[in-house]
Formats: C-alpha cells, structure tokens, sequence
C-alpha cells in the first residue's frame, strides 16, 4: 500500500519547504529504510503551492514512524491548514 500525504504552502516558502521536506525524507530513510517522494504542482493557486509525499510499500507502525519525523521538522509552521493523507494499493488487472 502506498501513502501519499498532500498540504499547502505559501509559494514564498518554497526554499523553506524544501529544506524541511529533505530533513523529514532523511528522517524516514532512517526509520522506514525507504526513499519518498516529494512532489509539487507547476503552478501556484492564490499564492499557495501545493505538495505531495510519496511513501511507497508504507509497513505496520508507518503513521507513527512519520508522526516522530515529522515533529521534528518544521514544517508544521510552514504548511498552510491540514495535512491529508491517503492510501492506495496497487491493483492486478490480469484475470
């Protein structure tokens, strides 16, 4: 199952948010022995830039792994209202 967490930011933030981003992502590395991902959107809406974490095959215990991660971060200053996360699983389409 994949996980991909999505949030708002002030476009001027950005170098901010990327710093912080690369700090959570390494923070992971260590404690999920994964490699996310980070995207964006290409354009900015009122201002806000909206991202994306990929978390790919997330494992038992990874919604408390990324919750240490990411208090030690600050992107929680950075982020513009909620965090939303999601789940998707691959799908087989052989039958």
């Amino acid at each position: 199952m994949n996980c991909y967490i999505y949030f708002k930011a002030s476009a001027g933030k950005e170098a901010e948010v990327l710093q912080q981003e690369q700090l959570l992502q390494n923070l992971m590395r260590q404690a999920d022995q994964q490699s996310p991902g980070l995207q964006r959107r290409p354009a900015e809406q009122d201002g806000m830039h909206t991202w994306m974490e990929i978390y790919h095959q997330v494992t038992s215990g990874f919604e408390q792994r990324l919750e240490l991660a990411y208090a030690q971060t600050g992107l929680q200053q950075l982020q513009s209202g909620e965090r939303h996360m999601e789940y998707f699983m691959d799908v087989n389409l052989c039958a």
